[in-house]
């Protein structure tokens, strides 16, 4: 089969397969280590009796849920307050030497010197952010000379992001990865603080990196920072899926998908952040995340951002907001930030999903050496996880058991993974300028689709922008280990809107690549110029009306 492909069919092939095998938890240690006996005898875990089921949430019935308490006072901001042209004004800041071809071929899921974790993903100004650095699968004759810079993403006329922090040449030590031996399979490092910065009060709000780069400045490994400021600078918030970024990230051996190909794939119940990030973790981080904030900020589009387990802690951040996004895969979500998002619908807050699968799983979070939130219990089975309230159970949303559908808050549900097929205009919306004959194509062979659902649950008044049929790629056999329901899907991508009586509007991309494709520098990028271009339309006229709270009163 390969002889009928092109060469540049071939080669995208090829790197798919790879990312496919890092989407599965799979890094390159993986790949190399041997691991001992001692680790391949892992305790059994262990299982009880079935969780009672819980009566289905209707969509009638969801409309009255209210935002839980947050867990203590909001925190204040130590930033600098911005001005009104505060997104103008940083874009006149000096950029990087980068651009959009080099962050496009920024490929770091296997990453090569060196590597690094950071005690927080979510900050403020005055913050102290530290630093865990080891050398990682260099050569031996590797110098150990690294230097850690942050940089906050962005546009900076073309560049993609802004130098904020360097430290001087750091000689790096490498650190062991700690067998696994526990019953939650959990990988977490403990590796002393290398450095550490203040992030400074005249640091602008926003998302961040924090690289290790070698003496020659490239970039051998990044991790996330975002960093608040107040509420409302902005009339829309961008909430990053970090939990969904760790669930799939494979540092150590192991991701909530995939365990050591000698391990019989014993993947994690249990996920840290206290790790670097590889594999289809960082793939996650890129396409979701710097493509879309490269986006939005090259078309002038104000957004405040903060981290989806910020939402779990206080669910009154989004009460601040006319529009709240979620980025390409918002897949993994607690049931409190669940609850939120359906409350904020039910306040008039608009909802922009500009990807797919969102909410499919519900997982908890508890606190790790290095702070609260930072581990993630995501067990899969009602009858293995040790908390068994409807609440806290780590299972998908739409289990007897928590009876909570994922349609409630998108209308939409998961309709094929590895997928490949086209969408076309169905139903334009009268306040949507592009062509009746836009077709949406050259999706990546990794894409993930959703599509409308229509049952007594379903919601009610949803219109369908975009349709097509698609197809399962030749990563089929791979997407039925992530998937188990891949027989029964219907492979139905679309692209949808609806309305509810509280005035809120509901956007629903229904393609987990949406995001990523808004930019050229997203590294998995794969479709045309053309879709491309009907993408970001598509993307800035929602976002622009969407700055109006309860705009939806006015689009029907």
């Amino acid at each position: 089969m390969m002889k009928k492909l092109s060469t540049k069919k071939r080669i995208a092939l090829i790197c798919v397969i790879l990312l496919s095998v890092a989407a599965l938890g799979v890094g390159a240690q993986q790949l190399i280590s041997i691991y001992s006996q001692e680790e391949l005898l892992l305790p059994p875990i262990p299982q009880h009796a079935d969780v009672a089921r819980q009566p289905r949430l209707s969509f009638a019935q969801s409309l009255t849920t209210k935002f839980p308490s947050d867990m203590g006072s909001l925190p204040k901001s130590h930033c600098a307050a911005q001005p009104k042209d505060w997104l103008a004004q940083e874009n006149q800041n000096p950029g990087v030497s980068m651009d959009a071809k080099k962050w496009h071929n920024l490929h770091l899921f296997i990453p090569t010197g060196s590597v690094l974790w950071t005690n927080q993903l979510s900050a403020t100004c005055g913050d102290v952010i530290k630093v865990h650095a080891s050398l990682f699968g260099g050569s031996k004759d590797d110098n150990a000379l690294r230097r850690i810079h942050v940089m906050r993403i962005g546009y900076y006329n073309g560049s993609g992001a802004r130098s904020m922090w360097s430290s001087p040449l750091l000689t790096l030590k490498s650190y062991n990865v700690p067998r696994v031996k526990s019953l939650t399979r959990m990988v977490e490092t403990k590796w002393p603080v290398t450095t550490s910065f203040s992030i400074g009060s005249d640091w602008t709000p926003g998302l961040y990196v924090v690289a290790s780069e070698n003496e020659n400045g490239t970039i051998e490994n990044v991790t996330p920072l975002i960093v608040n400021g107040a509420p409302a600078t902005s009339k829309l918030l961008l909430v990053h899926s970090t939990m969904t970024w760790t669930a799939y990230n494979g540092f150590g051996g192991r991701s909530a998908y995939m365990g050591p190909v000698d391990a019989k794939r014993e993947r994690s119940r249990v996920v840290s952040m206290d790790r670097p990030m590889l594999g289809s973790g960082i793939n996650h981080f890129d396409r979701d995340a710097i493509a879309l904030v490269q986006f939005l900020e090259e078309r002038g589009i104000e957004v405040d951002q903060i981290a989806d387990t910020d939402i779990d802690r206080y669910p009154s951040l989004l009460s601040h907001y006319n529009g709240v996004i979620f980025s390409g895969h918002a897949e993994y979500m607690t049931n409190r930030i669940f609850k939120s998002v359906m409350a904020a619908r039910n306040s008039g807050i608009n909802l922009a999903f500009l990807g797919s699968n969102t909410a499919y799983w519900q997982v908890r979070l508890s606190a790790s050496p290095s702070g609260s939130d930072r581990r993630i219990s995501i067990y899969r089975n009602p009858h293995t996880d040790p908390i068994t309230s409807p609440d806290q159970i780590s299972i998908q949303f739409n289990n007897p058991r928590i009876n909570m559908l994922p349609s409630l808050i998108t209308g939409e549900t998961t309709a094929g993974v590895h997928v490949m097929g086209e969408m076309k205009v169905v139903d334009k919306p009268h306040w949507l300028n592009i062509s009746t004959h836009a077709v949406l194509n050259g999706w990546s062979p990794n894409t993930e689709i959703d599509s409308s659902l229509t049952n007594d649950f379903s919601v009610p008044n949803q219109h369908i922008i975009f349709s097509g049929k698609f197809k399962l790629t030749r990563l089929s056999k791979a997407s039925k280990i992530v998937d188990p329901h891949a027989d029964k899907r219907n492979y139905l991508g679309q692209t949808t809107w609806f309305t509810t009586p509280s005035g809120s509007a509901v956007f629903v991309a229904g393609v987990n690549y949406w995001a990523c494709e808004l930019s050229y520098s997203c590294m998995e990028g794969n479709v045309n110029e053309e879709t491309r271009s009907v993408l970001q339309s598509v993307t800035e006229q929602v976002l622009h009306l969407w700055q109006t709270k309860a705009i939806g009163k006015k689009l029907n």
